[in-house]
């Protein structure tokens, strides 16, 4: 018998999932959303209310930073069962490069960076209601970064931490496969994601090197900014580099791409802890990427991972040949690195043990 029922407000949840949670007796309900808002929050909340009913979960789990279900759900839900919110990023700011002390500051210059008129209209009508939420032990930070930010913003906030594991496993090989990509890329890219440094970087590498270099790109753009660029990336022969790109890749064209792969560049600014980077150390990469928090929060005494200034090209190309040349010395330092952050069945056990303690305090504060 399960220790514990969630319901989990997010897609249909897969049987790979499941099987790492032989403890919880899981249920889900799908959320339909249009850009940033759900799809009539008014049926969406009836909906969860309902499935509240029928399953009688221990605890209610949003799995993404969608602001006004969080506050709908907080007002429907949260006297009659336990309810959090899962944080990826900093609400209304994602990832900022060099954050002030001014939460209201930050946002309002994000705010105004949007060039989609109605992400900036939704950040304007809802950043106010943060400091509140975040004092409302609601809100769960999923990795370390996120927590330097709720933390760095709102010093007193009341949140929860979930532990700063990984959820892919090492590769488990001792033999060392053949290099058929010099560098690699993957990512699921937007405007900060970095596609556009790669044309002049991949250049700046080539002459580094003397060489015509190989390069698989894995990803889709999900803007017209990254379309666009990924477009130009793709579209001319290069003498500098040929580019091998395999669009949205599952896990088994992944692990086949990383494991053929010299070292992994990630020249992004728009994230908390890249999912594509722990990939990409597990197949014992090394990782060349620009200076910013969640390095400093993640990676910073890692060996295999180097930073160049952000946004000078020539800098971190620079530190790429140099991991590349060096792959060899410091690939271990990668594969260490993940099996230290525990893998799977150990964020699969912390997870229970969070959410378990968050029911008690639930329970002791009613």
């Amino acid at each position: 018998m399960a220790d514990i029922s969630i319901l989990s407000l997010t897609d249909e949840l897969d049987q790979s999932f499941i099987n790492k949670y032989p403890d919880v007796n899981f249920y889900a309900l799908p959320i339909k959303f249009d850009g940033w808002k759900v799809v009539n929050l008014a049926h969406t909340l009836e909906r969860i209310n309902k499935r509240i009913k029928f399953c009688n979960p221990d605890i209610v789990i949003l799995c993404i930073e969608v602001w006004d279900l969080i506050l709908g759900l907080q007002k429907k839900i949260s006297d009659e069962v336990v309810f959090c919110a899962i944080c990826h990023a900093m609400p209304f700011l994602g990832s900022p490069l060099n954050p002030v002390k001014s939460f209201e500051s930050d946002v309002r210059k994000f705010a105004n960076k949007q060039s989609l008129k109605y992400r900036k209209d939704y950040i304007v009508k809802h950043y106010k209601e943060f400091p509140k939420i975040i004092n409302s032990s609601l809100l769960v930070a999923n990795n370390a970064t996120v927590s330097f930010y709720f933390k760095h913003y709102f010093p007193k906030s009341l949140f929860w931490e979930q532990v700063p594991h990984v959820t892919v496993d090492p590769l488990q090989t001792s033999k060392p496969l053949n290099i058929d990509y010099d560098f690699c890329y993957m990512a699921r890219m937007e405007k900060g994601k970095g596609v556009e440094y790669l044309k002049d970087l991949f250049r700046k590498i080539s002459i580094r090197l003397d060489r015509k270099i190989r390069v698989a790109i894995m990803g889709r753009a999900d803007d017209e900014y990254s379309e666009k660029e990924l477009g130009r990336l793709l579209e001319n022969e290069s003498k500098f580099f040929s580019i091998r790109f395999f669009g949205w890749a599952d896990d088994k064209t992944k692990a086949e791409v990383l494991g053929k792969s010299g070292c992994f560049i990630y020249p992004s600014i728009y994230d908390t802890f890249p999912t594509v980077v722990n990939e990409a150390m597990a197949h014992g990469l090394p990782v060349a990427m620009w200076d910013n928090i969640f390095y400093k929060v993640n990676y910073f005494d890692i060996k295999s991972v180097s930073v160049a200034a952000p946004f000078n090209v020539e800098h971190l190309a620079s530190v790429a040949v140099n991991l590349f040349k060096r792959k060899s010395v410091v690939s271990r330092y990668s594969i260490e690195y993940i099996k230290k952050k525990g893998g799977s069945k150990t964020v699969a056990k912390d997870d229970l043990m969070l959410f378990n303690e968050i029911i008690k305090n639930y329970e002791r504060n009613k």
